[in-house]
């Protein structure tokens, strides 16, 4: 049993005990991003440099009560890639940086059985000493849920917040035709229930396991996929190995295929109540012929019926695809701090550059006004926190 209380930095995920860990994580609510397995797999194969691992754990006399896992990384695919997405640059896109998340993860933040009002001072203050130490000159937050009752106790340490993101999610009806019924248009069930079983009258099948050569060629479809976005690939064969490998008792693949081609498939992690829908790769020679990821979303339907989950999150982007499919955007909110005046001042023009062009709440209001449906107050009001701050 570790002793003492307060903050302790640790260099690598597996000088903190799993169940430890995962405990904390379970009992807080925290995602499969935030699990022992997930950490332990991407430090096992990062998709791109990991220059420096800092995790903080918090012990109240000796009792692990929060955890907050860190990264130092550079082009972060959660900034970079809006560049080319969004038409623009700045150097905060490219900015070495410390983040307390993981490559490509959604619902970001710390895990704490502990208000966090009691132990944010010295979460931010180690964190900053951290950064310090590494000489990066930015850290912070990013990807954290805006309910989350970490948000206010940053903005009051003068972390400033933009919204860069939402992941799209919906409490699941218990089948996917009891999913289907709550889609708000009768137009909406038919073009899924058409589109969904393209693939299957053309002849193509689902697999759910994993054959010798599934993964390389599942990383060379993920590849175009963001060779698409304008950014490097971000799930290489040898990264999506240690997902399948550290990750087995949570992760599910779902492929479809065309004789012995490869048209599309899916990872998902079921963690705890919740189905996570990570990462896609996309044929696109014929998407758009077969209805691919109609089919592959009516499998993630399915899927989450045999696991009996309460819950599907279908991650980022592609809002008005996914609004129209019964998945419904939440925001997250990126807060950051700057190291030393230079550090202060990229962070205050890289998050107004962000927030001109990124737009995502507006973006998010234009996918319900384009599907013909209302709009949630929580993007037609005035955003919780200003980006930022105050």
């Amino acid at each position: 049993m570790v002793s003492g209380s307060g903050w302790i930095v640790h260099d690598s995920i597996g000088d903190v005990d799993a169940d430890e860990w995962n405990n904390v994580v379970v009992l807080a609510g925290g995602s499969a991003f935030h699990s022992h397995e997930w950490l332990t797999a991407y430090e096992t194969a990062p998709p791109a440099p990991v220059f420096h691992a800092r995790h903080l754990c918090h012990r109240t006399d000796g009792r692990l009560d929060a955890v907050a896992p860190f990264y130092e990384v550079q082009e972060d695919p959660h900034y970079v890639g809006y560049g080319p997405d969004y038409d623009f640059d700045h150097p905060i896109l490219h900015t070495r940086m410390l983040v307390g998340h993981s490559w490509y993860s959604y619902f970001n933040g710390i895990c704490s059985l502990v208000d966090p009002a009691e132990i944010v001072d010295d979460l931010v203050g180690t964190v900053g000493e951290v950064a310090t130490d590494l000489g990066v000159s930015v850290f912070g937050f990013p990807g954290v849920p805006e309910p989350d009752p970490l948000g206010p106790e940053l903005e009051r340490r003068g972390f400033s917040p933009v919204y860069t993101e939402a992941t799209s999610g919906v409490d699941f009806a218990g089948t996917a035709e009891a999913h289907l019924a709550t889609l708000r248009s009768q137009k909406f069930r038919r073009e899924f229930r058409r589109l969904s079983n393209k693939a299957s009258r053309s002849g193509a099948h689902i697999r759910t396991t994993i054959e010798s050569g599934d993964v390389e060629r599942f990383a060379k479809l993920v590849e175009d996929v963001c060779a698409r976005h304008g950014v490097a690939t971000i799930n290489p064969p040898e990264n999506l190995y240690s997902i399948f490998e550290y990750l087995r008792e949570y992760v599910h693949f779902v492929s479809i295929w065309l004789d012995d081609e490869l048209l599309g498939g899916f990872v998902l992690m079921h963690f705890e109540d919740t189905l996570y829908a990570w990462i896609a790769g996309l044929n696109y020679n014929h998407h758009k012929e077969l209805g691919t990821y109609y089919a592959l979303y009516a499998q993630t339907l399915e899927l989450a019926e045999r696991l009996g989950v309460k819950r599907i999150e279908m991650g980022r982007s592609m809002y008005g695809f996914k609004v129209r499919m019964g998945f419904h955007p939440q925001p997250l909110v990126s807060w950051f701090s700057g190291v030393g005046p230079d550090g202060r001042e990229l962070v205050r023009e890289g998050i107004a550059s962000l927030e001109e062009h990124c737009r995502t709440r507006s973006r998010i209001a234009e996918a319900y006004e384009n599907n013909k449906l209302e709009i949630p107050e929580v993007f037609a009001g005035p955003p919780r926190f200003a980006a930022g701050g105050a």
